[in-house]
């Protein structure tokens, strides 16, 4: 039947003796570069970082390049690196993206002299501060003996007007500026040790929605502009995976670094993963914690290599919600030979999506015809190109919420090419009103039982545009990119 006539081609295919470089010996840890993400410096008492240590052990020990990525700003993280690098083996490298990326191509826009104790001193902690504390306050560290961590600037009426940040030794770092009335930050300033001034986030000063306006980095070859500091860890997460022709993995650690990897376009040599720690909700299994929301949107999309697993509970209710998928790996830390087996599945399935993706790679969809009745949405579709006249992997239609990659609709195309979209059925309506979904966009899926899916977006006909049914809960449009959806009434 339809659904079954391409099985043994693509089983030919990729039996074929092609050997990936990476499948050498299973024996070993893949040779590949492996980096993990994180938000800041690991601690030492966290059980994250127990498990992280756990997997990197295994690659030390066989000497494959790795290195924990940090992407948060942190006035001591000198001082943090220093002291995880005890933790961790001296071959792990630890990068922070201000002070391994930025700080190192960085200029200066001007030497920072607004102090406001009115000292220019290296340290902060050996000026006199002013006994008179109605306009100043000074905060330390851990106790009041501590080194200085920030002292703020108040004016008459008790409305906070600047602070300045110290590191441990007491060398400024970063100045922040807010508007009194409001309390709302409008300008931070990043200082380097010498006191200047490298780079600065400008606000517009809306203390209900006061996101970045735009940033400023003070090159030494120039003034270089982004839009928000996800742009300055993509652009430092894009150069490292280009830096080179070796294989890499990159895996997530914290759900806030999803948005920051994921959303960077993806060379060939890259496998882009998460490592899941936590479970997705609070109280709710359904109730998806707003944190996972980017990594459940690329985990509809198919467009993640692997998730790990580290609790097998965590695992079992991803699966409730998304299916069970084929690069879902429980890798308890105290089994290190299962992270080597998944790695090495994790690069089986990239070759055999690959194949896949050959072999449908050329192939079209086009829909030539579109009826409604009782709430129930008929599509002719047509396939173009080779694959009309070669077996098939089982194909569906469906329908993905465009905002959260959320999936509303689900059906097999038929033998004759068709396929009926239930707009009227529960849970076409349970998924609607789940997801608060608005514009629903259509995708051809190809997949075998073993294989990853395939998606492609559905074109649609010109002469198509103009039909919208008003029998049925929304219409058809074309988007910009020209493509088929559907916008929920």
């Amino acid at each position: 039947m339809f659904q079954n006539l391409m099985k043994k081609k693509v089983e030919d295919t990729l039996d074929q003796p092609e050997q990936h470089e990476t499948m050498a010996s299973v024996d070993d840890m893949p040779d590949m570069d492996y980096y993990v993400i994180m938000g800041d410096v690991p601690k030492q008492d966290e059980s994250l970082t127990k498990s992280l240590k756990a997997r990197i052990k295994p690659l030390v020990d066989q000497h494959k390049r790795t290195a924990i990525l940090t992407l948060n700003y942190d006035v001591n993280v000198k001082e943090r690196i220093h002291h995880m690098e005890e933790i961790f083996s001296p071959e792990v490298d630890i990068l922070n993206v201000y002070e391994h990326y930025i700080l190192p191509e960085s200029g200066s826009k001007r030497r920072y002299s607004e102090f406001i104790v009115g000292e220019s001193s290296h340290s902060i902690n050996e000026a006199v501060i002013p006994a008179d504390t109605s306009t100043i306050q000074v905060t330390r560290y851990k106790r009041s003996s501590s080194p200085i961590c920030y002292i703020e600037q108040y004016n008459e009426e008790k409305q906070l007007v600047k602070r300045e940040e110290y590191n441990f030794h007491g060398v400024l770092c970063r100045v922040q500026s807010f508007v009194p009335h409001t309390g709302a930050l409008y300008l931070e300033e990043l200082i380097n040790d010498d006191g200047s001034i490298y780079m600065e986030f400008i606000h517009p000063g809306d203390v209900k929605k006061n996101p970045v306006r735009h940033i400023n980095w003070y090159k030494k070859t120039g003034i270089q502009t982004f839009t928000k500091k996800t742009d300055i860890k993509q652009q430092w997460l894009s150069s490292i995976q280009l830096q080179n022709d070796r294989l890499k993995l990159m895996v997530t650690e914290d759900r806030d670094q999803d948005r920051h990897l994921f959303k960077i376009d993806q060379p060939e040599s890259t496998y882009y993963a998460a490592f899941v720690h936590e479970a997705h909700y609070e109280e709710n299994p359904h109730h998806i914690n707003s944190q996972y929301g980017e990594l459940f949107k690329q985990i509809r999309k198919q467009q993640v290599d692997a998730v790990f697993f580290g609790d097998t509970k965590h695992k079992e209710d991803v699966e409730k919600v998304l299916g069970e998928q084929t690069y879902f790996y429980h890798v308890p830390s105290d089994e290190m030979s299962a992270w080597k087996t998944v790695l090495h599945q994790m690069l089986e399935n990239r070759i055999r999506k690959d194949e896949l993706r050959k072999i449908v790679d050329r192939t079209k969809w086009v829909l030539h015809g579109l009826s409604s009745e009782h709430h129930v949405l008929h599509l002719q579709l047509k396939m173009t190109d080779e694959m009309s006249q070669a077996d098939h992997v089982e194909i569906d239609f469906a329908g993905y919420d465009r905002v959260n990659g959320a999936e509303i609709i689900s059906q097999t195309i038929d033998e004759n090419d068709q396929v009926s979209f239930p707009i009227g059925h529960f849970q076409t309506k349970k998924n609607i009103e789940t997801n608060h979904t608005k514009f629903v966009d259509f995708y051809i899926r190809f997949k075998t039982e073993e294989l990853q899916e395939v998606l492609q977006r559905l074109e649609v006909e010109g002469e198509l545009l103009t039909n919208k049914p008003s029998s049925i809960d929304g219409w058809s449009y074309q988007t910009k990119q020209g493509n088929y959806s559907w916008k929920v009434k």
